[in-house]
């Protein structure tokens, strides 16, 4: 079985490359042997590669993808995860026809989003299934309002002065003055009140609003009007 190892190339690809080296200034060769990139193979021959072949006992390549179990816009504009899949050899994450998360290609991947590093396309997998490669959303503005911490009594912003100092951002990309309901928090809040701010400020002193959460999206917007949280 192959070992995996961190390895420099003088070229932009295995197959471009003539030589492979273990430090990133390219003076230390590495040991001689095969190297593949998942879908050519090369020998190293005293630092120099030789010919490119395509394995014929391989069965599968690898490859590192971004993924992310909730949304695509998730997957773009909040967060995700690095993970190792597997593909048939020859394969190309955007045409193959499946993608797998063991050696033997016969566990399919966990459902979900993925894409390439840096790729602005991605693929959904869906019970077993991998679907077409799909241009990626576009990302909200980040921080475009500001938050205090979650109340769950919406009059405490009434009462009590709350710091409201925390970027926010929806994936609808609203601002202070058009937020409505249905709008999702890009990165998620908790269930509960919170109020929001064009700017930085606080509950005793600054213009605000109140905003109700539930299951991330915006539920009702509200305010304070002598003491008491109403809608707005």
């Amino acid at each position: 079985m192959a070992n995996y190892v961190n390895i420099y190339l003088n070229g932009p690809t295995l197959s471009t490359a003539t030589g492979v080296f273990t430090n990133a200034d390219l003076t230390i060769c590495a040991a001689d042997g095969w190297y593949s990139d998942g879908v050519i193979s090369r020998q190293l021959v005293g630092c120099k590669l030789l010919a490119q072949q395509v394995c014929s006992g391989c069965t599968e390549n690898t490859i590192t993808l971004q993924y992310k179990d909730t949304s695509a816009s998730d997957l773009f504009c909040v967060t995700s995860t690095s993970v190792t899949v597997f593909m048939a050899l020859g394969d190309q994450f955007s045409t193959t026809s499946e993608i797998f998360s063991n050696i033997l290609l016969d566990l399919p991947v966990t459902n979900g989003f993925y894409k390439e590093k840096f790729s602005n396309f991605y693929r959904q997998q869906t019970t077993g299934s991998l679907g077409v490669l799909l241009s990626g959303p576009s990302c909200p503005p980040t921080n475009t309002m500001f938050r205090s911490a979650l109340s769950t009594v919406c009059s405490d912003f009434c009462t009590t002065n709350y710091l409201i100092s925390a970027g926010f951002s929806t994936v609808q990309g609203t601002n202070f003055s058009n937020l409505a309901d249905t709008n999702e928090i890009v990165g998620g809040l908790a269930d509960g009140f919170y109020a929001y701010a064009a700017t930085s400020t606080n509950t005793a002193s600054g213009t605000f609003r109140i905003m109700q959460i539930a299951s991330n999206e915006v539920l009702g917007i509200k305010q304070c009007s002598g003491g008491l949280c109403v809608d707005l």
